[in-house]
């Protein structure tokens, strides 16, 4: 039976496919989700740009070569790879208390650090309608944020950080491959990839505790960034001003005085609490094999089991930021 043929951005795409992409837009929308497609020929594009910044000083090398095994597409799971497919989960902060021995300490989880739940979830989805049709679906890596700016999902703010309508940069992006031709072209991203808004705003330029954020442009100096140097073991650097610490991981001061997130930003939930033996060992910076098992549960639902030898040195930090302001 040879199919119809129905017009998705420049090229015709058969009925089938275009039923496949209609059923999988449907069911992620209705959970909560709002993606792109794209071809997987696009990544050899954004790993050029990426290379560029890199040969152009933009982007440190130091830095490229330490994130260069992410940056590069890969998709285990799917042998042909044929169609990415970029998603965006709203991501809201939320705060976590400690107990320490003069008192409870909260501390904010930035938006993007909480997502294997979601992850899952979407993975769920994507397999419920793709398997059907023969496909297979896994979760991808390599450089995402680009992705989605060049497949009109997001935009970058003078901050780097990338902004999706309707969620602001509360947003979690992640990528998922599959082998099913789902008729993504090339030619059907186009756009700025700066918000509109940014060239006349510098808030979060004059907000940043570190001084990364350029007065222009949207490549940010992040070795310099604080979300950097949390996330990362070792002493502050001498420079760094103790009250500049806002956040157990990340930084919020970029994503709460923007004014493009106006419309999102919300009093963060309290999602869990640490009793005072459970803050003992965390302040201690044990690898998280070294904690109990109940202990390391209760940070992977928080996917904080990562950052497990910094949390206790980063809670340190806080408390101490927390004093020099009172």
């Amino acid at each position: 039976m040879i199919g119809h043929t129905v017009h998705l951005g420049r090229e015709p795409v058969d009925d089938v496919t275009a039923a496949l992409r209609e059923q999988l837009a449907r069911s992620l929308r209705e959970a909560g989700f709002v993606h792109r497609l794209a071809p997987v020929s696009i990544t050899t594009e954004l790993h050029r740009r990426l290379v560029h910044l890199r040969d152009s000083g933009l982007l440190s090398a130091c830095l490229y070569e330490e994130y260069e095994q992410s940056l590069v597409f890969s998709c285990p799971g799917v042998a042909h790879p044929r169609t990415l497919i970029v998603v965006a989960t709203p991501s809201p902060a939320v705060k976590v208390r400690f107990h320490l021995e003069d008192g409870p300490l909260e501390a904010v989880i930035p938006p993007t650090y909480i997502h294997r739940a979601d992850q899952e979830r979407c993975l769920r989805i994507l397999r419920s309608v793709l398997a059907p049709a023969g496909g297979a679906v896994a979760l991808a890596h390599g450089p995402v944020k680009l992705l989605a700016t060049h497949s009109g999902l997001a935009q970058y703010g003078r901050n780097n950080l990338a902004y999706v309508t309707g969620f602001g940069s509360y947003v979690r992006l992640d990528m998922y491959c599959t082998d099913v031709d789902l008729g993504a072209v090339r030619d059907e991203f186009k756009g700025s990839l700066r918000m509109s808004c940014c060239p006349p705003c510098r808030n979060c330029h004059h907000v940043c505790p570190t001084g990364c954020i350029p007065h222009d442009g949207t490549v940010i100096e992040a070795e310099r960034c604080l979300t950097y140097l949390n996330e990362h073991e070792g002493e502050w650097p001498g420079w760094l001003d103790p009250v500049a610490h806002n956040s157990l991981v990340g930084c919020m001061h970029c994503h709460a005085l923007c004014p493009a997130n106006r419309c999102y930003v919300r009093k963060e939930p309290l999602v869990a609490e640490f009793d005072h033996s459970e803050t003992d060992l965390i302040i201690q910076g044990l690898a998280v094999d070294k904690l109990p098992s109940a202990l390391r549960q209760k940070l992977a639902a928080l996917d904080l089991d990562d950052y497990a030898t910094v949390l206790g040195r980063n809670i340190r930090a806080l408390k101490r930021a927390e004093a020099e302001r009172a």
